[in-house]
């Protein structure tokens, strides 16, 4: 592809059941981690980057 790789998020369950997508994203979404409470998902993406190769840090309140 030549704007380069699509990196998206999904949930699965231990035993490899119960994909789920979470994001939706025609980039990099990455290195995702929960807080310890569970109460937010904090991903890296490269979306809304000021210029090519720009990569934030987002956070999105989570309910499971």
């Amino acid at each position: 592809d030549p704007r380069g790789p699509n990196f998206d998020l999904f949930l699965i369950n231990i035993d490899g059941t119960g994909g789920e997508q979470v994001t939706f994203y025609d980039g990099f979404d990455g290195f995702p981690m929960f807080s310890p409470d569970g109460r937010k998902l904090v991903f890296a993406s490269n979306r809304n980057q000021a210029k090519t190769g720009d990569t934030n840090v987002f956070m999105a309140d989570w309910r499971p």
